[in-house]
């Protein structure tokens, strides 16, 4: 359960394709995502915005997975 949790959390950062196939490069603000802000920075040759908003990026992720992992382990100990 975990594990799909979790694989389905990490498919959320990867819906850059159809919004931007939809909207183009910069879309209305109820779906300009993190991606698409990565994506115009990278066209821009912004690194400095490029990198902090990728190192937020990683922070969030490993932020989610390790609340997951440590509910799971709350949950499999609360089991025994």
């Amino acid at each position: 359960m975990v594990f799909v949790v979790l694989m389905s959390i990490m498919n959320t950062f990867k819906i850059f394709r159809e919004t931007y196939l939809i909207a183009g490069d910069y879309p209305h603000d109820s779906i300009y995502t993190l991606q698409h802000f990565m994506n115009n920075m990278f066209l821009a040759m912004d690194v400095q915005k490029l990198s902090a908003a990728a190192t937020l990026m990683a922070i969030g992720i490993y932020i989610i997975v390790t609340m997951l992992l440590r509910l799971e382990k709350r949950y499999t100990q609360f089991m025994e």
